[in-house]
């Protein structure tokens, strides 16, 4: 089972960040009408997967999660534009983890 830290594009252009085990379960949770979603994506429809990490456990997702949520809308930008920025953040914040995987996404998510 992977643990995965994802951005996604909220309806109003809007970055929501978010952990989780499944990702396609989780973006079409946050699109179904049922309040398994979020407050905040419940009225920031639709949502589309823009960039996702994997990690080895649950604590560091969370970890990651937090160490993204701090960034400000540029530095979202820029780890959607490239991935591989992801790695200068976890030294910044001097996170001891690895970085299992990179999502391959086409088009950084501009569909879901």
């Amino acid at each position: 089972m992977g643990y995965w830290v994802y951005l996604a594009r909220c309806g109003d252009s809007t970055i929501y960040t978010g952990a989780t085990t499944d990702l396609i379960r989780r973006i079409q949770e946050h699109n179904e009408k049922t309040n398994k979603g979020t407050r905040y994506t419940a009225s920031h429809k639709p949502v589309a997967l823009v960039q996702a990490w994997e990690v080895l456990t649950w604590s560091d997702a969370l970890r990651l999660e937090i160490a993204i949520k701090k960034c400000n809308r540029a530095k979202k930008e820029r780890l959607i534009q490239n991935a591989q920025e992801i790695y200068f953040l976890v030294k910044l914040r001097k996170l001891n983890f690895e970085i299992k995987s990179i999502a391959h996404l086409p088009g950084n998510g501009d569909n879901c």
